[in-house]
């Protein structure tokens, strides 16, 4: 790992805040100063990017310009749902609730409590949107834009979300949040925890998911048909199953297990009406 990781994206913390794991409520996390007028997305968000830094070792990020990227796609429709109201009629509105309307607040709250003043970023991708924040990750960091990067995916479950996303909610939804520590390869600053590959999006992936792997993180709604046949690996990890569809999570979920398995994982997003998409992580 060690020589192959030199100079490479790689994760470097993880983190997964949600029911069953061993710490999953924020307040715990965090503590209550300044979540009082915070939505539940961005608590979860913020109390999986401190358990990561606490992961990583990471007490200070003042000497490293610092990004964050997060991806939600049900994130603070709650709040927003609230504020416009409906066929019923006008919203409940509160002043303390307007800034948390922004489709931006997971990130910039993240941003403002841990004093990180890099490239600042919410994806709401779709059922892609969390290989797409880790993707991101590793070309900010290739660009030099910054030199370590909170990726966060998080999602929850509340009536909301429900009413709009039924299919989902059918099966179960997730309600928590995945966060990694990425940053370039140096043994002599930190430990790499896993490096990250390849991504791929639509047919590229089939060459990507044809390369052996110890195991296949298949997508929310289970392996997809037209690529198992090409995945070459005795392992498949269905995370939907233990904690519900993940949406915009997922990608990020996924890599969150996988730094911490060994071997070469293949996480894959998408499928049914939207193209698929893979990244390969190495630990």
């Amino acid at each position: 790992m060690t020589d192959t990781a030199a100079g490479r994206p790689v994760i470097v913390g993880t983190a997964v805040v949600a029911p069953g794991m061993p710490a999953h409520d924020p307040v715990e996390i965090l503590g209550r100063r300044g979540l009082r007028y915070k939505d539940e997305a961005t608590r979860l968000g913020m109390a999986a990017t401190q358990s990561a830094f606490r992961d990583a070792g990471i007490d200070d990020c003042s000497g490293a310009v610092t990004a964050v990227i997060v991806s939600s796609n049900f994130g603070n429709l709650d709040t927003v749902c609230r504020i416009v109201g409906d066929h019923t009629g006008p919203g409940e509105r509160s002043p303390m609730d307007l800034p948390n309307a922004s489709s931006n607040v997971i990130a910039s709250s993240i941003a403002i409590r841990f004093g990180l003043f890099g490239p600042n970023l919410m994806l709401c991708s779709g059922a892609n949107s969390g290989l797409d924040a880790v993707d991101w990750a590793t070309v900010l960091l290739g660009s030099g834009r910054a030199a370590r990067v909170v990726v966060v995916g998080v999602e929850v479950s509340n009536a909301v979300v429900r009413r709009f996303a039924p299919a989902r909610a059918s099966s179960g939804l997730f309600h928590g949040s995945a966060c990694l520590i990425v940053e370039r390869g140096d043994q002599a600053i930190r430990p790499p925890r896993a490096v990250i590959g390849a991504c791929a999006r639509g047919p590229r992936i089939e060459s990507l998911a044809a390369t052996a792997v110890n195991r296949w993180y298949t997508p929310d709604f289970g392996a997809d048909g037209e690529l198992a046949p090409v995945v070459n690996t005795p392992e498949t990890v269905d995370l939907a199953a233990r904690f519900g569809a993940a949406s915009g999570a997922l990608g990020v979920l996924q890599a969150a297990f996988a730094a911490n398995r060994p071997g070469r994982s293949l996480l894959t997003t998408g499928g049914g009406d939207t193209a698929l998409a893979a990244c390969l992580i190495t630990s």
